[in-house]
């Protein structure tokens, strides 16, 4: 790759700003980030609206139409036009879905194509049980071997896609969602105390939170293991806690099943403030056993320094070494190993290491992207 800072173009087909949901904000800050040490553009569509953020790449909205967008040759003479204006030297496809612009685009202006998996899409919506999965398949694949790097936000999807996709290891990267800070932060009391004040917790429970965007299927069902098998077997064993969860967009059936619980779990919506949990909570409970890829919500809390109880499927993409000694594993579906887990965090004074913020970092993340984009003829 030539001398200088590398431009990079990026396609993403969706909204992504202002960011809410974890994949946006893994847009948002991937990008922010990686323009400290290389030339970030954007290609998304026209309803983005960054009045909000405080963004480090350039952004053109060019998709006008959702349906539009994935006519893939009718953006085609814009796409082009805007590797010749900003000088490109490579293209990105963040999800599978723009692959095929991503790979004319390349191939016509002879530019490397490189693809982003933040999730493997087509087994994400075979869990979904979307009929429509296996021909995602055979183009998800299409596209992963048509680029010369593909990056994977977990160890478990970049082994999948390698023996599933038949792609060659080398190309092959892990590059995780990443954190905003690189330590631990100090916490103040009053975020603690204006919680409690708010939502009638006693100042001695000990807090613990799910949280997450509630039109998506995996989260629903995660709020429901906790009413049906997690909080019937904790009450068992102590009375001094109380569950927080947090997410627009709970459905009638999961609220109803909270208020039967006398205020032991509550739903508290969209919290303003997230730092009113980060700086509150002294665990996150992950009982997720279906979607793909990692669970941002997880690194968010190891890296705000709060213990994690998790199933397997909820700690895919989580660094064991890195996390240590701050999550608690327990096979899919055996809630009372999950519930001893809880017991046994909670009694736990740990604290995070450093070596997370080493590995999930942003600023580390997005280094590491970029020494691995400079290796490119």
């Amino acid at each position: 790759m030539q001398k200088g800072k590398i431009r990079l173009l990026t396609l993403i087909s969706y909204r992504f700003l202002p960011a809410k949901l974890g994949g946006h904000l893994a847009h948002l800050y991937f990008h922010n980030f990686i323009s400290e040490y290389l030339d970030s553009i954007i290609i998304s569509s026209s309803d983005n609206e960054f009045a909000v953020e405080s963004i480090h790449f350039r952004l053109y909205k060019v998709f006008r139409n959702k349906y539009l967008t994935y006519c893939q040759f009718f953006y085609l003479p814009n796409i082009f036009r805007l590797i010749n204006k900003e000088n490109i030297d490579v293209v990105m496809c963040s999800h599978p879905y723009l692959g095929l612009m991503g790979y004319i685009a390349a191939k016509f202006k002879n530019k490397p194509l490189i693809s982003y998996s933040h999730n493997i899409e087509s087994e994400r919506f075979r869990t979904l049980n979307k009929w429509w999965w296996k021909i995602l398949f055979y183009y998800e694949k299409w596209v992963m071997q048509r680029s010369q790097l593909i990056f994977f936000v977990t160890e478990e999807d970049r082994l999948w896609a390698i023996n599933s996709y038949k792609l060659m290891e080398k190309k092959c990267i892990v590059s995780p969602f990443g954190i905003n800070i690189n330590e631990a932060p100090t916490k103040d009391i009053v975020f603690r105390e204006r919680l409690c004040n708010t939502y009638n917790i006693k100042s001695d429970d000990r807090i613990l939170y799910f949280a997450g965007s509630y039109n998506y299927q995996p989260n629903d069902e995660a709020v429901e293991f906790i009413c049906d098998e997690i909080y019937p077997r904790l009450l068992k064993l102590r009375s001094d806690l109380a569950i927080l969860i947090v997410g627009k967009g709970l459905n009638k059936e999961l609220r109803a099943k909270i208020d039967q619980t006398n205020g032991k779990i509550k739903y508290v919506g969209f919290i303003e403030d997230i730092n009113d949990v980060l700086f509150s909570a002294d665990l996150m409970l992950n009982p997720m056993l279906s979607g793909g890829g990692i669970k941002t919500k997880a690194v968010e809390a190891l890296g705000n320094n709060i213990k994690v109880v998790s199933t397997v499927n909820g700690s895919f993409g989580l660094d064991r070494n890195a996390c240590e000694n701050m999550l608690w594993i327990s096979k899919d579906g055996d809630w009372d190993q999950f519930t001893h887990d809880i017991i046994l965090a909670l009694d736990q004074p740990n604290a995070i290491s450093p070596k997370f913020y080493e590995h999930y970092y942003w600023g580390k993340v997005t280094k590491r992207f970029s020494d691995e984009i400079s290796k490119l003829d």
